[in-house]
């Protein structure tokens, strides 16, 4: 790969912020290659700097003196980040004024809709799983639309109503993601929700949050934006519960598995290696469920999905038959099987409480144990203790953990396991599929837990 193509993929991956793509660029001086995981998106944003940069290099040309304009053109095409960056500055005014209009014809679309509910989802993680459990159910009751994959951001969205959107359309169910406090009230500006559904707040990209109080307050947006008494939140997520106590969210409706005074309490629970049974008591009646998907957090997102639908007066027939039907979402606690092995493919992503759900999962189901893992991302300076923490956990139920990569994620990883169960590493994600291959021989169980960061 060129200089400026691998530059500007990575500047792409790490969204657009110039510091980020710092941090990046001083631990991979002279790197022209990236991870081939999300491929280098032609967008018009990325149309845009291109052409920007390429003006810079000849404004360089033509109005430096020969030959230094030869010796800066030559320095610049094996690193194009300063003029990348400074394209970033030039188009700056152009892309809000993009953004203040795609918002204003966005909000203008929804706001006209003649009978539209639009359902908003948010949290640390769950967001998506909850969004497609959802989808499932309402889908066989009206015709719902929900935004793909992790579509939440201003454009994402935007893309989504501009070309699926439809006046026969009852539900429409969209995933509102941040990084920064502030982006999910813009996006409420532009989709107003007429319900709400809070998953979970975490450690999950700490390190652009910079707080755990910045987190709670950047997802309480969402709720901010709806009358209380449509909010659905998780009350077994600590900080969730912390801030409920606020006067103005007095009103909102609460799912849990460990609170009975919940208005959606999971009274009854039993995991399987090929599923779940679970109740929820809602109004003192008690709802059965049956389901394929695997693992408690699993589990969790589904009884967001079932409680949401109670809300908006599913019938309860129709919420059961969806549930039981449900198939895991790709590299979502996926189950595969290998050989003799079964294969827990986590591998979309990872976070702190989703990863020690699983190892507990794990601890009860009998059988050899492994796990693969490069860690987790986006953690800030909390990422040593998480690991450490996170390693402590997973040496009392793995007999062999493979790590990826030679990181700080990985070596304090390694320091919580304390040489306690056999420990390899692996220098790339290239050698993970034929790694699992290999242990399909030796173990009953195998975790894949997160895949390598695009940029690793």
């Amino acid at each position: 790969m060129n200089p400026l193509k691998a530059q500007l993929h990575i500047l792409q991956l790490e969204g657009y912020e110039p510091i980020r793509f710092l941090k990046w660029w001083f631990s991979h001086p002279f790197t022209f290659q990236t991870g081939g995981k999300k491929p280098l998106v032609h967008t018009p944003k990325t149309k845009l700097i291109l052409a920007v940069t390429f003006l810079l290099y000849l404004t360089v040309v033509l109005f430096l003196p020969f030959p230094i304009n030869l010796v800066f053109v030559a320095i610049l095409a094996l690193e194009p980040f300063p003029l990348l960056l400074l394209s970033l500055v030039i188009i700056k005014p152009y892309e809000i004024a993009r953004r203040r209009l795609t918002i204003a014809l966005v909000h203008q679309t929804i706001t006209g809709h003649p009978h539209l509910t639009v359902i908003g989802i948010t949290g640390s993680y769950g967001k998506t799983s909850t969004k497609d459990f959802l989808f499932e159910i309402l889908r066989r009751d009206q015709q719902t639309l929900k935004t793909p994959e992790s579509y939440n951001t201003v454009f994402g969205i935007a893309k989504v109503v501009k070309l699926e959107l439809h006046k026969k359309l009852h539900y429409f169910i969209c995933e509102f993601g941040a990084y920064i406090r502030g982006e999910i009230k813009e996006l409420t500006h532009m989709i107003p929700p007429n319900y709400a559904i809070l998953t979970a707040i975490g450690s999950q990209h700490l390190e652009r949050f910079k707080s755990l109080t910045n987190t709670t307050l950047a997802k309480f947006e969402l709720i901010d934006a709806i009358k209380p008494e449509r909010a659905l939140v998780n009350l077994d997520n600590k900080y969730i519960k912390d801030h409920l106590r606020l006067p103005q969210y007095a009103g909102a409706k609460t799912y849990s598995f460990t609170d009975s005074t919940a208005n959606f309490y999971v009274s009854s629970s039993k995991l399987k290696p090929d599923g779940a049974e679970f109740a929820v008591t809602y109004q003192n009646k008690k709802y059965p469920f049956a389901t394929k998907l695997f693992g408690s957090a699993n589990l969790e997102n589904l009884v967001a999905a079932v409680s949401m639908s109670f809300i908006l007066e599913i019938d309860p027939k129709t919420i059961q038959g969806a549930i039981e039907n449900i198939i895991p979402s790709p590299h979502r606690l996926e189950i595969v099987k290998v050989g003799d092995a079964t294969l827990i493919d986590n591998a979309y992503s990872s976070n702190e409480m989703g990863f020690t759900k699983v190892i507990s999962d794990l601890k009860s189901l009998p059988g050899k144990k492994a796990l693969i893992t490069p860690g987790i991302i986006e953690l800030g300076n909390q990422a040593g203790a998480i690991h450490e923490r996170i390693g402590v956990l997973a040496a009392e139920v793995f007999d062999h953990i493979v790590l990826v990569g030679r990181s700080e994620r990985t070596e304090n990883f390694a320091r919580g396991i304390a040489g306690k169960v056999k420990v390899d590493y692996l220098e790339n994600n290239s050698s993970v599929w034929p790694t699992i291959d290999a242990l399909s021989r030796k173990y009953d169980w195998i975790l894949l837990e997160n895949d390598l960061p695009d940029n690793f």
